[in-house]
C-alpha cells in the first residue's frame, strides 16, 4: 500500500525523528532569515555567505550521514533513529566546531563578514542535515514498500 500524502507518511516515522526534522527546519529558517536580513542591508558580501553556505551544507551532509542511524522497527512499524559511539563522537566534534567557529574563523575575517560566514555555515549545516535525514527516511520507507518509487 504505497503512501501518497505527507500525513500518511508521518504515521510510519517515529515521533522523535519527526520532531528532529521539524526542529532542524525551524532553526534553518530562522538562521536563513537573519542571514538574508544582514545581506539585504549591505552588512555582508553575498559571496562570503554563498561560500559559507556551501561549506556548511557539505559539513552537514557528512555529519548527518554518520551521526544517526535510521532503521525500520518492525515491532512498532515505524522508522526509528539511534546513535552509536562513532555518531556520538561526531556529534561532540560538530558541537565543538559550532561553538568555536567564531574563534577559528576570526583569524581570517572580522566583524560583519565573520558573522555572515558563521551564519551561512550554520544555515548550510542545518539544511544538509535536514536533507540527508529526510533522504534516509524516504529510503527506509521505500524499502518497506510504503512509498512510490520516483518516476
Amino acid at each position: 500500500m504505497p503512501l501518497s500524502k505527507r500525513k500518511e507518511v508521518g504515521r510510519f516515522v517515529h515521533r522523535k525523528l519527526l520532531f528532529r526534522l521539524r526542529r532542524l527546519a525551524i532553526i534553518f529558517l530562522i538562521i536563513t532569515v537573519i542571514l538574508i536580513y544582514e545581506i539585504s542591508h549591505n552588512y555582508n558580501a553575498i559571496y562570503i555567505a554563498v561560500i559559507g553556505f556551501i561549506t556548511g551544507m557539505i559539513i552537514g551532509i557528512l555529519v548527518s550521514r554518520r551521526m544517526h542511524t535510521i532503521s525500520w522497527n518492525s515491532e512498532i512499524n515505524k522508522a526509528v533513529t539511534k546513535m552509536d559511539r562513532l555518531g556520538i563522537i561526531i556529534l561532540v566534534l560538530y558541537i565543538l566546531f559550532a561553538i568555536s567557529r567564531h574563534w577559528i574563523l576570526s583569524h581570517w575575517l572580522q566583524g560583519y563578514a565573520l558573522t555572515a560566514l558563521s551564519l551561512s555555515i550554520a544555515s548550510g549545516g542545518m539544511l544538509g542535515r535536514l536533507w540527508n535525514t529526510r533522504q534516509k527516511i524516504r529510503q527506509i520507507l521505500k524499502q518497506e514498500g510504503f512509498l512510490h518509487p520516483k518516476k
